[in-house]
């Protein structure tokens, strides 16, 4: 799997795939790196912590908090698996972002990505389902639920679209209202096929768009901004290289053939070339995937932000 992200630089998204591919078979620790493993009836949640400067340099990420909440039954909407990624995403927030904020700190919703492709529209489905209140504090203050911040939302859309850069909207938007954090979504790439809307990445570090179909554009991070960045996201795409080496992989381990990492990779270099090795693959329901996981994000952020207001309380603020 190293090789085949190397020759085709691949990026990966999720902290927990880089610390696993690190490590390797052995399970062998990372210097400067922590984890830490919870599982609940339906979920299993990750903290990676990355420590100091030699973690951070190994795993190829910033220093900070990485928390990956896993959950097969995420994609399909049953309402106890949703509770319970739910209370799992609030506790992973209040880690997230522990004195970062005051009761009425304005916070400001990014949601990243293209509303017009399906598969990267994750983060402005979340600013559709998240409780956007900071107009009622100007104008209704009477209509808000007693413990309720003021919350904005913006889904600024991509380059091609819009003909501006994500950075430069958003840097526009805080400088003007001058929130106590970010909390942006979006889509993200994964490195195997069962983490596609199985899998929710929350992390301290921030964001750079387009990272996981290799499209950087500039990194949103507090340095950058001049305000903390809680960056989520799930994976909603997988790369076909890394879809035809598992396939390859499986097939000689059911078969007794010899696995040939050198071959495997020319061969799948051979039938992507005309892609250049960047053909990207979605499923077809991704649809319902982006619909649910949505609303559970939303949700889950909502409750972190409002402590003690209701799931239905928080929806009727929903855009």
């Amino acid at each position: 799997m190293k090789r085949l992200i190397e020759e085709f630089n691949l990026n990966l998204d999720l902290a927990v795939e880089a610390h696993d591919l690190l490590r390797g078979a052995a399970k062998v620790e990372i210097p400067g790196v922590k984890e830490e493993i919870t599982r609940g009836e339906s979920t299993k949640t990750t903290t990676i912590t990355i420590l100091n400067q030699e973690g951070a340099k190994a795993l190829g990420r910033p220093q900070g908090i990485y928390i990956t909440i896993e959950s097969p039954p995420l994609k399909i909407n049953d309402p106890y698996v949703k509770a319970e990624i739910i209370a799992e995403m609030e506790k992973g927030m209040q880690l997230l972002t522990k004195e970062m904020l005051g009761p009425q700190d304005s916070v400001l919703l990014v949601g990243l990505g293209n509303w017009r492709a399906t598969a990267d529209s994750l983060g402005p489905k979340f600013i559709e389902y998240s409780p956007i209140t900071r107009h009622y504090y100007q104008h209704a203050p009477d209509a808000l639920v007693e413990g309720m911040r003021p919350t904005s939302g913006i889904a600024p859309g991509v380059l091609g679209i819009t003909g501006l850069e994500t950075f430069e909207v958003i840097k526009g938007v805080v400088e003007k209202i001058k929130p106590a954090l970010l909390v942006v979504v979006d889509a993200l790439a994964a490195a195997d096929v069962e983490r596609i809307g199985t899998t929710i990445q929350m992390a301290n570090t921030g964001i750079q768009p387009g990272a996981g179909v290799g499209n950087h554009r500039q990194a949103l991070t507090i340095e950058g901004l001049g305000v903390p960045v809680i960056a989520i996201g799930c994976p909603t795409i997988v790369s076909a290289t890394i879809i035809a080496n598992q396939a390859i992989r499986t097939y000689c381990m059911h078969s007794g053939v010899f696995y040939n990492d050198s071959k495997s990779v020319d061969a799948i270099k051979e039938i992507l070339s005309y892609f250049s090795g960047n053909l990207a693959v979605t499923p077809k329901e991704i649809d319902d995937i982006i619909e649910n996981t949505s609303r559970i994000i939303a949700l889950g952020v909502g409750k972190s932000l409002f402590p003690g207001i209701s799931e239905e309380q928080l929806v009727m603020y929903a855009t």
